[in-house]
């Protein structure tokens, strides 16, 4: 059962993200069955997910593309450029209209669109990041969501401990091109 509902988990995010790829889809379904909450959480935050995003392109259709959208727990990190404080206005009225939503954390930056190659070697580094996590000894990778932007990554998730707190930070601190972490994070720390 935990396999077909995985297979349509992934095909389900590789149909619904915008730019996302079937790699993306499979690293998001694999974190999805092998993070520490509930299946039904994980549900519930990919449902607010496609949900805010629906919101916004109501508002503005360009804006699903425009604004990144990560949710964990019911809590939304909105990160992205848009050149207009009335637009962001918007895209924090449509966040709070979604049904879950529980806190929203707005790093909306008031600049104009990156560049596509900005943007391209920033994922780059975002996956370069999450693989080093994945392999760091410690560290419970599937439990974090990253969003690097700017030089800045935003990391979301549960971190058990503090040994693991530290290990993450010393991954991002050794990290070319990251600037400034900005912890959004559950604890539970045991140690």
């Amino acid at each position: 059962m935990k396999k077909i509902l995985f297979l349509f988990i992934l095909f389900f995010l590789s149909g619904c993200q915008f730019a996302g790829t079937l790699l993306n889809a499979g690293h998001k379904a694999y974190n999805i069955l092998a993070d520490d909450r509930q299946l039904s959480d994980d549900l519930s935050d990919i449902q607010i997910n496609l949900n805010v995003r629906e919101a916004l392109t109501r508002q503005i259709p360009t804006l699903a593309i425009d604004v990144e959208v990560t949710v964990f727990e019911g809590e939304v990190l909105l990160t992205g450029a848009i050149p207009n404080t009335d637009v962001i206005h918007t895209i924090l009225t449509a966040t709070w209209s979604v049904p879950g939503v529980r806190k929203v954390y707005n790093y909306i930056r008031l600049a104009s669109a990156p560049d596509i190659q900005d943007i391209s070697l920033e994922t780059a580094k975002a996956m370069q990041i999450k693989a080093e996590l994945a392999v760091t000894t410690g560290i419970e990778s599937a439990n974090y969501k990253l969003i690097l932007e700017n030089g800045t990554v935003y990391l979301m998730g549960i971190c058990s401990s503090e040994t693991e707190y530290q290990s993450v930070l010393a991954v991002l601190k050794n990290t070319d091109g990251v600037e400034q972490i900005v912890p959004l994070m559950r604890q539970t720390l045991e140690d």
